[in-house]
């Protein structure tokens, strides 16, 4: 039998809104100003170092980012709409991609692209 990994808490320490962004009407009609939270993960960044770092300044993607977190039924794709958007430290995260880490259902990893 195989064991889990370990998580250690204390490496999730950026807090990440997914949310719905604000536009369309609401069931009365009227249109909808604030975003939607959705959902509300703890997560650990993982920098860009070394070649991966070099590659990304090259392709002028500097701010792509990438963060790792427990996984969450919500924020598997087919069930997590589609227009998501991501605050991260006050600043709006468009989504590459979110992956169940080797299929375990223990963690996920977003690649998230700040937008400006």
């Amino acid at each position: 039998m195989a064991t889990k990994p370990k998580i250690n808490p204390g490496d999730f320490r950026q807090k990440l809104i997914f949310q719905i962004p604000s536009a369309g009407k609401d069931a009365d009609g009227f249109p909808i100003d604030d975003p939607i939270p959705y959902v509300t993960v703890r997560a650990k960044l993982k920098t860009l170092r070394g070649k991966t770092f070099y590659e990304a300044d090259k392709t002028n993607m500097r701010h792509n980012r990438e963060f790792t977190f427990r996984y969450h039924p919500k924020l598997v794709d087919g069930v997590r709409p589609k227009n998501l958007e991501v605050v991260w430290k006050d600043t709006k995260h468009k989504i590459e991609s979110i992956e169940n880490d080797d299929g375990l259902n223990i963690t996920m990893t977003a690649y998230l692209r700040g937008v400006t």
